[in-house]
């Protein structure tokens, strides 16, 4: 079984994880109990901005044996955003024929940040941030609003992490959804084309991103496309 829990906020993918790792094994576990148990693998690479394909071979050799102590094995891949395109493939295969006693958990800023054929293999979850505050909304609108110049520097500042870039992509296509789901309501047709279009560009680019093409070249392109 996959868990793919989806909480834009740090906090709030750790809060559901350890929700569901104690769905998963029944009780009610100590912070330093997720820690030490030997049944829960976690592969956590707070220092790099991707996890690549032999970050994830690595920690697959860990999740091969049956369980030591439990009754059940977790894998946890924190901040599965930063898995690369080649990584997640090396992973689909394991998801895909998971074992009775093995489970893998994929907490994710955003579930379009994962292969289609990743989320397919899971259960999504979403969370809700509770004592956390909430995640400051770019202005897409003052954005779209400036010259190519400023435009540029805002996808220089963006470019700078791959988590960054995302966020970025994601503000942008929350926007043009929106925009999508009004001209269909109100029967335009034209324009509601040009949003779709726009929404599968902003997924490409997306992808480009996960796959660790050049981030501000990505992003440049975008401004390039919205600025036409």
């Amino acid at each position: 079984m996959t868990y793919i829990l989806v909480n834009k906020n740090k906090e709030g993918r750790e809060a559901s994880l350890r929700e569901t790792l104690n769905k998963v094994f029944n009780r009610e576990l100590k912070e330093d109990e997720i820690k030490t148990c030997p049944d829960i693998h976690i592969l956590d690479i707070e220092e790099k901005n991707s996890i690549g394909i032999e970050d994830i071979k690595d920690f697959l050799i860990e999740m091969r044996y049956k369980p030591f102590q439990e009754g059940i094995q977790a894998g946890i891949i924190k901040e599965a955003q930063k898995l690369t395109q080649q990584a997640q493939n090396a992973l689909l295969k394991t998801l895909e024929e998971t074992t009775k006693y093995s489970v893998y958990i994929l907490p994710v800023d955003n579930e379009k940040n994962l292969l289609a054929t990743i989320r397919s293999r899971g259960r999504v979850i979403y969370s809700q941030n509770k004592n956390y505050e909430p995640e400051e909304k770019l202005d897409i609108q003052n954005i779209l609003e400036n010259d190519l110049y400023n435009k540029f520097l805002v996808a220089e500042k963006y470019s700078a992490d791959k988590d960054s870039s995302l966020k970025l992509i994601s503000n942008f296509e929350e926007y043009f959804k929106k925009k999508l789901e009004l001209d269909i309501k109100n029967g335009n047709i034209g324009s509601s084309r040009t949003f779709a279009e726009t929404l599968k560009n902003l997924q490409k680019s997306r992808d480009k991103i996960i796959a660790n093409c050049n981030r501000r070249l990505v992003l440049e392109s975008i401004m390039l496309q919205l600025n036409a």
